[in-house]
Formats: structure tokens, C-alpha cells, sequence
């Protein structure tokens, strides 16, 4: 099942727009033999336009609206060569639409979850040829209940890179959720490069990221490439799941950092998980060779958790090793952020919800976090001039702008590191994400704000401890978050925590990055 199906399982397909409803490829394809085509939404989805029109049309213009991706080139994203154009296509804004003539192109809006949206923003500036990604492929896998999967597509393409190409010995492919350079595979990749400059290593990103100059990257939408990286690297690296596609090859080394540290909160999967789901991280658990792992209870939970019955690295939490350079973080993000270094900082990182319980994708929900009322808190309690800065999870980070916020207010989301962000701080506050056990290890003020304390493990997810015995003050409103930052006793606060992180044996001490590149590089020479 990919995104598509899930989409289609839930009825997002179900529009009143009648330009959309009942369209196909057949439509489409009839309807670009005289015109330019337009892509709306560079995203994996696009990848189905190659796939069922054989490159039968001619592309004019693509657009999308994260900045990011703007001004990149759609064979970066996508490989292609044959555009049927005179040169590569730049991605732009929407800002490009005053440029065309309505009657002149096609568009194709490829994104899942804003097609109407884009599609009444469409009509408002009279374009009323377009379609819809998701809908075409509605009706094509409803008529065609037979058809070759993308999966299966590249599936196929995955074995002849395996007939065809050696693997290289020297090379380790990385990959880090939300597809940009973070998390534990960055703090890897800077040891090794330290130690190891005859290393060839690849980054599968989803978005620009800035990545140091000797390593390669590839977009995970350019699937052929990113395909054949996999099938030809020595060691795969990843901290979420690997595509059920990409075939294991016998000498291939697989790694499983995890997305948090050396203790997590939450169960592995959502209260209410796809069954599809939970097989694809137990068919990864039984092709994970090591899991990184910094406790015993880290490694117990991953044993029940990814079905995993390899062996562990026992070096800690390598991107936890920023909690133990602040000074230099908070340079970092000062300069970054144009802001003097005296600045006191409070970080918001709160984590995403499922809406109704609904698996398709994590959603952002607001918990009318009161900005004022803790800006004047924190200075009442801990003097000084105080910047908050909010930080959404990397799967809900372009949600943040459906927040209100005032001047004193940053939104850190498009922040690629989060875990620079909070060694840069002087106090965090979460609810249920484990990044709250981060700063922690090095005893750093931690509030937890949870207005659905009670109704959390019903609707997304389970978890692996009592949460009214963490070691961090608690609270479901506004006022009494205020009033436990008021009544904050850091001496008692600091006793409670360092029992805490020993009854759970986690032994951070900022060196996990350097154990972790000294295990990998021993691997790769056979030690």
C-alpha cells in the first residue's frame, strides 16, 4: 500500500469539483497532445505521470510551494533527461501562472492532501484545465485492479541493479526521516569524514539540506539513482524504515540508528497503525544487522518493537552528542537566527497528533500554547530578555505556519538540526516527544505542557512509561505551567533527574558520534 492507496482507503479521492471527478490518464494524456503541461507539487506522486504516460507530453513549467525545493531543477528530483523541452525545467512559485495563458496549458496537481485547495485557488485565476494526480489514479487502479505497481516497477529495477553493478566496498548510504541531513546519520557521517577521507558517502534527502562538499546527494524522488545507491553500497544507514523494493544484498551491511535517543516515551507504532504498516518495520527488523542502541531498556524495546534479533551497538546517541557543545550551538543559532548571544532561548517542541486516529498522515494540532504569559513568566522567574522558539516535528513542519505568533516568537521548524536547536536553549518544553530526555542528559531544565494528557495513549499512541513518573514537571494548562516554572527548584530538580537517567542506566557523555565511526569503519574493513 503507498500513499496512494492510502489516500484512496480513506476517500480523499471524494471531490464535488466536476473538472476533476471522473478524469483519467486517457483524458489527460488526450489533453496534453496540444498543450504545455504545468506540474503543481514536486512530490513523490509526480513519479506516476512517467510511469503511465510514457513521457508523452511537454513540459513548460513546474511549480511548488516550499521554498525549498524553488529554484531547483526537476531532473534533480527526478532524473529524467528527456523532458521533451530545450532545457532542464526550474522549479518556481505559483507567482509563474501570471506568465501563461489559461487556454494554452494543462496542469497537474500531484499533491495528496491539497488538491482541492489548489484546485480552487486554480479556478480563481481562470485556469480551468487541470487535473488532479490522485484522481487519475483513482480511476486507472479501480479500472485496472491487475496493474504493476511503482513498487513492483521498482522492484524489477532493483533486481537488474543487482544482475548488473558491484557492490562498493567503500560505500555507506545515509537517510534520516524527513529526508534532510540530521539526526544521528550527520554526527556519523562528521566522524567519519574526520577519520576517513577515502569513504564515498551518499545522502538520500527529500529536500535541499546543507551537506559538507564531499558528500554525494541523491533525491529520494529520483527513484533509479536512489535505487541504484542502495543496491551498490556497502552500508545502509537509516533511521526510519528502508523500501520493501530495495533487495538486501548477501555482504550488504544495514544499521537502524532510530529517531530518538538512549530512552524513548512512546510505543513504536500509533494506537491505531495499519497492519501494512507495522509487517514493513518488522520485514526491516529482520534485515537490520545492527541497531544502535545507549541502555538496556533502549534494547529491550527494540527487540519487541522492530521484531529485531541482531546485535546491538552499544554506543550511545550519537546526535545527542550536540547537548554536550551548547556554547558552540548557541553561536550557531544565534548567527543563524540574527540574534544577540545574550538572548535567553525556550524551545517549544511539541509532537505531531493523528486526527480521529486516522493512519494517513500526522497532523499538526495546536495546544493554545499561551506565548505571553510565558515570555513574562520566564523572565519573572529567571530574569533576562527571553526568545521562544517553536519547533514542530520534521513529518508536521510546514503546519507551523498555521500558528499565531507574536515578534518575540521564532518559527525554528524549517531548522534542519533540532538537536542543535536545543543544546542552544536554556529550557525545553514538549509533551510527548522523546527529545525531552535530550537536554536532560546534561541536566538541563525540562517542562512538559500536555493539555491531552488523558486522551494521548487512546488516540495516537501508547506508551512505554508512566508518564506521571517522568522526571520533568507536568502540566495541563497554561496557568499551571506557569506556576511550575514560577515554584522551579533546579537543586531538587537536578537530584530527581541524574536517579532517573541511572535507574534507566543511560550514559551520555558526548562521544557516542566517535564510538559509532570507530564500529563502522572496523566493520567496513572486516575487524
Amino acid at each position: 500500500m503507498d500513499i496512494i492507496d492510502r489516500a484512496i482507503e480513506t476517500k480523499g479521492y471524494i471531490t464535488k469539483n466536476k473538472i476533476i471527478d471522473g478524469k483519467t490518464w486517457t483524458d489527460f494524456s488526450n489533453a496534453t497532445r496540444d498543450k504545455k503541461l504545468i506540474l503543481y507539487g514536486i512530490t513523490q506522486m509526480t513519479n506516476y505521470l512517467w510511469l503511465r504516460c510514457s513521457e508523452n507530453f511537454t513540459i513548460c513549467a513546474a511549480i511548488d510551494n516550499d521554498s525549498e525545493k524553488q529554484n531547483c531543477t526537476l531532473s534533480e528530483f527526478f532524473g529524467v533527461t528527456d523532458l521533451n523541452s530545450s532545457k532542464d525545467i526550474f522549479i518556481s512559485s505559483k507567482n509563474i501562472l501570471k506568465n501563461f495563458n489559461p487556454d494554452e496549458v494543462v496542469i497537474l496537481i500531484s499533491s495528496v492532501r491539497y488538491y482541492q485547495e489548489i484546485a480552487e485557488e486554480l479556478n480563481n485565476m481562470n485556469f480551468k484545465n487541470y487535473f488532479s494526480l490522485l484522481n487519475l489514479e483513482y480511476y486507472f487502479r479501480r479500472d485496472n485492479p491487475n496493474f504493476l505497481t511503482q513498487e513492483n516497477y521498482r522492484k524489477n529495477y532493483a533486481q537488474s541493479c543487482v544482475d548488473n553493478y558491484p557492490i562498493k566496498n567503500n560505500k555507506i548510504i545515509f537517510y534520516a526521516i524527513g529526508g534532510s541531513y540530521s539526526d544521528h546519520g550527520k554526527y556519523i557521517t562528521e566522524k567519519l569524514l574526520e577519520k576517513n577521507s577515502n569513504l564515498e558517502i551518499v545522502w538520500i534527502m527529500n529536500r535541499k539540506s546543507n551537506v559538507p562538499e564531499n558528500i554525494r546527494v541523491v533525491y529520494s524522488m529520483n527513484w533509479k539513482q536512489y535505487v541504484y545507491e542502495m543496491e551498490t553500497a556497502a552500508m545502509w544507514i537509516f533511521d526510519s524504515r528502508v523500501p520493501i523494493y530495495i533487495k538486501k544484498r548477501e555482504g550488504q551491511i544495514y544499521i537502524q540508528t532510530k529517531h530518538w535517543g538512549s530512552i524513548t516515551l512512546k510505543d513504536f507504532y500509533p494506537t491505531n497503525s495499519f497492519d501494512e504498516d507495522i509487517l514493513t518495520w518488522k520485514i526491516n527488523g529482520n534485515l537490520m544487522d545492527y541497531v544502535i542502541s545507549g541502555s538496556d531498556f533502549d534494547e529491550n524495546s527494540c527487540r519487541r518493537g522492530l521484531n529485531f534479533n541482531g546485535k546491538f551497538m552499544r554506543v550511545g546517541s550519537p546526535r545527542s552528542d550536540s547537548m554536550f557543545n551548547q556554547s558552540l550551538c548557541k553561536e550557531k543559532i544565534c548567527k543563524y537566527f540574527n540574534l544577540s548571544i545574550d538572548k535567553k532561548i525556550l524551545i517549544y517542541a511539541p509532537t505531531y497528533r493523528y486526527h480521529s486516529g486516522k493512519r494517513v498522515v500526522p497532523q499538526f494540532t495546536w495546544q493554545h500554547l499561551n506565548f505571553d504569559l510565558l515570555k513574562n513568566t520566564l523572565e519573572k522567574k529567571f530574569g533576562g530578555d527571553w526568545i521562544i522558539f517553536v519547533r514542530l516535528h520534521t513529518n508536521v513542519r510546514s503546519q507551523s505556519k498555521q500558528i499565531e505568533m507574536p515578534n518575540f516568537v521564532i518559527d525554528a521548524s524549517d531548522y534542519d538540526d533540532s538537536q542543535e536547536l536545543v543544546s542552544a536553549a536554556d529550557i525545553l518544553i514538549s509533551d510527548f516527544s522523546s527529545i525531552m530526555f535530550e537536554p536532560a542528559y546534561v541536566l538541563k531544565p525540562v517542562f512538559l505542557y500536555a493539555p491531552d494528557k488523558n486522551s494521548y495513549e487512546v488516540k495516537d499512541y501508547k506508551l512505554l512509561l508512566d508518564y506521571d513518573t517522568l522526571p520533568f514537571p507536568i502540566s495541563t494548562d497554561n496557568d499551571r505551567l506557569s506556576e511550575q516554572i514560577l515554584n522551579f527548584d533546579e537543586e531538587n530538580y537536578k537530584k530527581n533527574l541524574k536517579k532517573y537517567l541511572k535507574e534507566y542506566g543511560i550514559n551520555e557523555d558526548g562521544k557516542a558520534s566517535e564510538r559509532a565511526a570507530n564500529f563502522i569503519i572496523n566493520l567496513l574493513s572486516g575487524e
